[in-house]
């Protein structure tokens, strides 16, 4: 049984800054958890270049979403009229899911945005959608923060319910 401050319950009023000073000295560091730095198999790419020409879905100063044409190895095939999309985080220096913190609230508040945007546009909602974010080798491949929203099929335009 944890006693509350090794579970991480407050017992009393403290100040977000210094709860965060504390917090921060039990962070641990990628090379910590993974016993030495990622090793990464692709090159860092800048989200301009890892758009390219993909349409794009949702665009803040924080975040991309577009669609991603090109699958990676260990994804499933693609079925019929699925939708694949990845979110990208534009802030440098943020290279995993790992490397974000409850400090990053405008970032971790603009993916969610995000997230949510691009699923209206497209009206995801209505049927349902999966997000996913591959951390550390050997899912993810470069340093990049990523986040993949797949769905079934697309919705059907306007029209082509008309008919």
């Amino acid at each position: 049984m944890l006693h509350a401050p090794q579970a991480g319950v407050l017992l009393e009023t403290v100040k977000l800054r210094r709860m965060s000073a504390l917090r921060k000295r039990d962070t641990l560091s990628p090379a910590e958890v993974l016993g030495a730095r990622p090793n990464w198999t692709k090159e860092p790419k800048a989200w301009e270049h890892a758009v390219g020409d993909s349409e794009i879905v949702y665009e803040d100063r924080h975040v991309i979403v577009f669609h991603d044409p090109e699958d990676e190895e260990h994804e499933s095939e693609r079925i019929a009229g699925e939708i694949r999309l990845t979110l990208l985080a534009k802030k440098d220096g943020v290279d995993s899911l790992m490397d974000l913190g409850v400090a990053d609230e405008t970032l971790n508040a603009a993916i969610l945005h995000g997230i949510q945007q691009a699923a209206l546009r497209l009206g995801l909602e209505k049927k349902g959608f999966e997000v996913r974010a591959h951390v550390y080798p050997p899912l993810q491949h470069r340093p990049e923060l990523a986040f993949k929203i797949r769905a079934g099929k697309p919705p059907k335009k306007a029209a082509d319910s008309l008919g």
